[in-house]
């Protein structure tokens, strides 16, 4: 926007002047940057760019001062760029395209790239995956169950896999010749975008990588390439998920929630927490790890007397007939009973992880088994 002009009346270059004078004193305090230049004489331009989907760049030049400030949030997302792209389903839904502008822009991130886990409360923890099992990367917590994400390491090639869950349709996203692919119900799809015919979902590829989007379902989108995954959630879905990304709540305190709301105190113990354990040792899955309970090594003192110690956080165990061919530690909590009590952790596991935790020791937790041919 351009303003010209010729000549003022006094009373306007008095107006004028204490506007001036006005934003001088009060632009640093808002973040604004000025600088005195000899702009266009007569002339007063306003320019606002989009810098992003999301920020905006806004300069503005008088005839001797330049006023600007960079990266602007504003709270919807703007038709640029793959937004635009996004927003073609709702071509012909003024109402549906503005609801998705501004969900897509206050919609809450996690990520994980390596090894490294960003979650929806922008907290940074390094944690160690197991192989070849699925973890519940995000879900969404009410009855409802509108969507899961899980995700998986292939123990071989070290490559991510991911599931997704949206109402009753399944979607895979995975690594094949250097390429990601994508499969609906088990049906590899030859070409994308794809749109659900249902209007549940749609994927399309973005960037490096494929990118699925259910924000009907609270998913704003699953993106995943060769080296990341992104999991954003609409903002109405805050507080209502769970899973390594969290609940998206602000609360850093409810940051390490396990499945049973029980409070872990590190990320390795939560992030085993979310393992969905396999079955069998014949696994086509080749997920060879359950979540069990183990005895601390060494007996303690408790109260005066000499006590055994069982874990009430679970921890990663190879399945029966099956070796541990790589393992961490995890600092877990442990409830104690007298040495000759006869409680032991075979009389149900269920019920050994609702009792109180006595003390916090280490504990060896398996990430990757191997099982011989003759296993149960």
């Amino acid at each position: 926007m351009k303003i010209t002009w010729e000549k003022l009346p006094e009373s306007m270059k008095r107006f004028a002047k204490r506007c001036s004078d006005f934003l001088s004193r009060y632009t640093t305090r808002f973040g604004i940057t000025q600088a005195k230049v000899q702009n266009v004489r007569n002339e007063i331009k306003l320019s606002v760019a989009a810098a992003s989907e999301k920020t905006l760049n806004v300069v503005l030049k008088t005839p001797k001062r330049t006023f600007y400030k960079l990266g602007i949030t504003i709270p919807i997302s703007l038709p640029i760029g793959d937004a635009a792209a996004e927003l073609k389903p709702y071509e012909d839904n003024l109402a549906a395209k503005f609801i998705y502008m501004i969900t897509k822009a206050n919609a809450a991130e996690c990520s994980m790239v390596k090894d490294t886990l960003t979650t929806f409360d922008k907290r940074e923890h390094r944690i160690e995956m197991p192989h070849s099992c699925f973890q519940v990367m995000a879900q969404d917590c009410t009855e409802e169950l509108k969507f899961i994400v899980l995700l998986k390491r292939d123990q071989s090639k070290k490559e991510n896999w991911i599931y997704v869950k949206i109402d009753n349709v399944e979607v895979e996203l995975y690594p094949k010749d250097g390429a990601i692919k994508a499969k609906v119900n088990g049906v590899e799809l030859s070409k994308l975008p794809y749109d659900q015919p249902e209007g549940k979902f749609n994927i399309k590829k973005s960037s490096e990588g494929i990118s699925v989007f259910a924000p009907r379902f609270g998913l704003q989108e699953v993106y995943f390439d060769l080296a990341s995954v992104k999991v954003q959630i609409v903002d109405w879905m805050r507080s209502k998920t769970c899973g390594l990304c969290g609940t998206a709540d602000g609360e850093i305190r409810k940051e390490f929630e396990t499945p049973n709301k029980r409070q872990t105190e590190n990320a390795v113990s939560f992030a085993h927490s979310w393992v969905l354990p396999g079955k069998s040792c014949r696994d086509a899955s080749e997920c060879y790890m359950n979540l069990e309970s183990v005895k601390l090594e060494k007996q303690v003192v408790i109260h005066g007397q000499q006590s055994k110690c069982y874990s009430v956080e679970p921890v990663l165990r190879c399945l029966p007939g099956c070796v541990a061919v790589r393992t961490t530690t995890v600092n877990v909590a442990f409830h104690c009973v007298p040495a000759a009590s006869n409680l032991n952790r075979s009389e149900g596991q269920s019920s050994i992880f609702e009792k109180s935790a006595d003390i916090r020791e280490t504990a060896e937790a398996h990430v990757a088994c191997r099982c011989s041919a003759q296993c149960a």
